[in-house]
């Protein structure tokens, strides 16, 4: 327990240190609430959280406990703990910007990102409820849901009779630090009809010279001894 919590602190100074040296880092949140909590990332990564149970049996009840433990375990997988991972989510993309370079002249106000996930975001890449209806012609939502998805700016949403699906690009920032920037999204698969609910965040990387936008689920977990 004594080095559960060094550890939380040392990840609370870790991370904001890497803010206060990039204050200024020209990272793109499109995220109001994810901005708010990036501007006090000290208070954000240290608040209290519902606690989010891992598969090693010890629990998160806040940022810096969540990174030390995701890094490791993957979480528990019970209806009410998927559940509670949505309430992470902001974590995984403070970390993110925290740890990532800026972006210059991104040229937001040319980018829909609603319609190109709808069009380009290739759900094999990633786990989703959706995962056994995917085939090589039809595997983004456009291509599934022609009639019921709805983009808006920076969200993607597709809402049926038993099913909600909601892709949100949250922030944008130079991830694997090459010249295009990457996209910090945040998915949701909920059930109407039943308790299934899965929450990720996702990183698609280089997406604007791509027309298939590959994601990649964060944080990749390691092995209990890294």
């Amino acid at each position: 327990m004594k080095c559960l919590i060094l550890s939380s602190f040392l990840s609370i100074f870790v991370l904001s240190g890497c803010l206060s040296n990039n204050s200024n880092n020209g990272n793109d949140v499109l995220n109001d609430t994810l901005e708010s909590s990036f501007q006090n990332i000290e208070n954000s990564l240290s608040k209290r959280r519902t606690s989010l149970l891992f598969s090693n049996g010890d629990s998160a009840d806040s940022c810096a406990s969540y990174f030390l433990l995701s890094s490791k375990y993957n979480i528990n997988e019970s209806i009410y703990n998927q559940q509670v991972k949505s309430e992470y989510l902001m974590c995984d993309a403070l970390q993110i910007l925290a740890q990532s370079s800026g972006i210059k002249n991104s040229r937001l106000d040319k980018i829909n990102f609603g319609d190109q996930l709808a069009s380009n975001l290739d759900l094999r890449t990633f786990p989703s409820s959706l995962r056994r209806a995917l085939t090589d012609t039809s595997h983004t939502l456009k291509s599934i849901f022609p009639e019921q998805f709805k983009s808006l700016n920076n969200t993607l949403e597709v809402d049926t009779e038993d099913w909600r699906f909601s892709v949100e690009v949250v922030a944008l920032a130079k991830i694997n630090d090459n010249s295009f920037p990457d996209w910090i999204v945040w998915f949701s698969d909920e059930s109407k009809s039943g308790n299934y609910r899965g929450y990720s965040t996702l990183i698609i990387y280089d997406p604007e010279p791509h027309k298939r936008f590959n994601a990649t689920v964060y944080p990749e977990v390691c092995s209990a001894m890294c």
